[in-house]
């Protein structure tokens, strides 16, 4: 009994080491067999493993993540996000959290780039410069302030309004609304 005791005991850390592996960068291959790797066709997006051997795939916006071996947050997320990680473990003793788009003026993995653009607003994921179309007006577009008199109102479609013609069609209560004081 005793014999069975001792070899079920130097057994479980060789099983226990195989499903460790998977999840951490412990007993990485060398060199690194890419045809080893698991297929990522249902990805959106891929990552490279804590070993940098196999790309897998990296969680989305909203998804859980994981702190990694290195102690690099965030590199489970994909491109553009990043991981926040909450003050708890899970159930294993794992640091984990939730993939959160980069905060403005930064971009790419982990949002560890700084953007360099004149508006500070670039793509999270590559970086390139974004521009909105509709704040940017050509000059031929502009149209010139029109001034008003001063007893000019504007009625929104451009056109102003005489203050007479607004006072002459007001709506006025019959009765007079007062507020009682408490």
């Amino acid at each position: 009994m005793k014999g069975f005791l001792v070899l079920s005991l130097l057994l479980l850390p060789v099983h226990a080491g195989t499903a460790w592996s998977a999840k951490y960068a412990v007993d990485c291959p060398e060199p690194c067999d890419s045809n080893a790797c698991k297929s990522t066709l249902r990805c959106k997006r891929t990552v490279l493993d804590d070993c940098g051997c196999c790309r897998v795939c990296a969680a989305a916006l909203g998804e859980t993540c994981y702190r990694t071996v290195s102690g690099m947050d965030g590199v489970k997320c994909g491109p553009g996000l990043k991981c926040q990680f909450y003050t708890e473990e899970d159930d294993f003793g794992d640091e984990f959290g939730i993939c959160k788009e980069c905060p403005y003026g930064t971009y790419g993995m982990e949002c560890r780039k700084t953007c360099n653009c004149p508006s500070g607003i670039c793509d999270r994921v590559t970086g390139k410069c974004l521009k909105f179309p509709f704040f940017q007006l050509s000059a031929s577009n502009r149209r010139k302030a029109v001034s008003h008199p001063e007893n000019d109102m504007a009625s929104g479609d451009g056109n102003s309004v005489k203050e007479e013609f607004v006072k002459g069609k007001a709506i006025r209560s019959p009765v007079m609304k007062w507020l009682n004081p408490r």
